[in-house]
């Protein structure tokens, strides 16, 4: 019997053990920074926003659409959607700790106009993603047609976790 409680013992505290193991990985897991769909839906406007920003001011000369008379249309029609993406994108940028949304503006931004140097007809694809946002209810909705590729900060919440305070 001595040998059986031994054993016994021995079995519910590898069993504990491993509880306790995977409860402290899953904690780790769900407290890692996920993006809700709204933060999702806020960052891609402000990566589009960005792009074309960079795009009208590197996109200049005579050979060059006039990027900046699209630009400023494109944000007289979008400016309801970028008022809306603001607030929800500094709660996440705060919630993920990646400082201020300014911080996190200029880093998108010069990531973008650095990646743009390599991008061919960074010019003539930014103009017609320009050309396009009159089409598009949504500002966001032009993620794709970026000559510099989306990048998402953080990934996606599981649906179970998108309720949940972080």
């Amino acid at each position: 019997m001595r040998n059986v409680s031994a054993y016994g013992r021995k079995a519910l505290l590898g069993i504990l053990t491993a509880t306790i193991l995977t409860s402290a990985v899953s904690a780790d897991a769900d407290s890692a920074v996920c993006m809700r769909p709204k933060e999702l839906h806020a960052d891609k406007t402000r990566f589009v926003e960005t792009q074309l920003r960079i795009a009208t001011l590197q996109c200049r000369g005579p050979d060059q659409p006039d990027m900046r008379a699209l630009y400023n249309e494109f944000v007289r029609a979008n400016r309801g959607h970028f008022t809306d993406a603001e607030p929800i994108l500094r709660r996440f940028v705060s919630r993920a700790n990646l400082g201020s949304l300014d911080h996190y503006v200029v880093k998108l931004a010069n990531r973008i106009s650095l990646a743009s140097t390599a991008v061919a007809q960074f010019c003539a694809r930014s103009s017609i993603a320009m050309e396009m946002s009159a089409k598009l209810p949504e500002p966001a909705n032009l993620v794709s047609l970026m000559p510099v590729k989306y990048r998402q900060p953080e990934q996606s919440c599981k649906p179970s976790t998108i309720g949940t305070p972080r």
